[in-house]
């Protein structure tokens, strides 16, 4: 136990001459220009630039001695152990981390992809359509429409019941009672396709369909480049991923990490937001 604390003293990083000033004159810089870390970072570089050498000689040595003290130990045999494990150590936190940005990252794509597949119904929806531009009914729609509360008595409610229900009865209606219902059927449908075929019907339809894909397009993914991790935080994950696979950590490397040691590259991120509002839907021309 005692060496692993001898080891891990040995294994920081050693302090640079003007850290070593900076934590001995910290509080005293602290009381000129108050507790704000950037104001007091601010004053120590200046007043460090002013010492003269003879003031910074003892920091500047102890600063060596930090230096030659840690050189010499990771150049060990028991160093260079001590300094692999640490790294894998570190590389173990840094690729948990990685997985779990990974998985929220993918539960907050889904929940968004379902966010904007609603609001694309809703906005496909709320397109005007003119009631000429309604496809014409069939036979058996019509028959159902009348005798819907009818059946809902015999079955219940539930949609899917009621459907099955329908389709038994429908099956079984003679042809005479089903002749009303064929002929008025036919009678819209020519109708319909007479209006379609028209220059009218033709402009009211095509005003239509642009109208419904312009709310499909509006939440569509946009083709935005992708937007690279801060480059310091992409060169930590990429060496801590090296060290996960050096080390032969049993642990299995995350993908996002995996990528990064092949590829070479900085994580990237894909820019998302939240789905676009519904967009005024134009009606179609009468």
């Amino acid at each position: 136990m005692a060496s692993a604390q001898v080891d891990n003293t040995a294994l920081k990083k050693p302090t640079s001459a003007y850290w070593l000033w900076c934590n001995d004159n910290r509080a005293k810089v602290s009381s000129l220009v108050g507790g704000k870390i950037t104001e007091v970072s601010k004053k120590c570089g200046e007043m460090w630039k002013a010492l003269p050498d003879s003031a910074k000689l003892p920091y500047e040595k102890a600063a060596k001695e930090q230096k030659d003290a840690y050189e010499k130990f990771v150049a060990t045999d028991e160093g260079k152990k001590a300094l692999t494990e640490k790294k894998a150590a570190s590389a173990e936190i840094k690729n948990d981390k990685v997985q779990k940005a990974a998985a929220k990252e993918e539960q907050f794509k889904i929940k968004e992809e379902k966010q904007n597949e609603r609001a694309c119904k809703a906005a496909v929806k709320a397109v005007g359509k003119d009631d000429a531009l309604k496809k014409p009914m069939t036979s058996y729609w019509m028959w159902l429409g009348d005798n819907r509360a009818k059946i809902t008595s015999l079955v219940g409610g539930k949609g899917s019941d009621v459907a099955k229900k329908g389709g038994e009865m429908w099956k079984a209606v003679s042809n005479a009672d089903k002749a009303p219902y064929e002929k008025k059927a036919k009678e819209q449908k020519e109708a319909y396709d007479k209006y379609i075929a028209s220059p009218e019907g033709t402009a009211a339809l095509k005003a239509f369909k642009d109208a419904t894909s312009a709310a499909k397009d509006s939440f569509k993914p946009k083709e935005d480049p992708a937007e690279t991790v801060d480059e310091e935080d992409a060169k930590e994950v990429k060496e801590a991923a090296k060290d996960v696979k050096e080390a032969g950590t049993k642990r299995k490397v995350s993908p996002q990490m995996d990528s990064v040691v092949e590829k070479g590259a900085p994580v990237a991120k894909k820019g998302r937001g939240r789905p676009p509002a519904t967009p005024k839907a134009p009606t179609a021309a009468a």
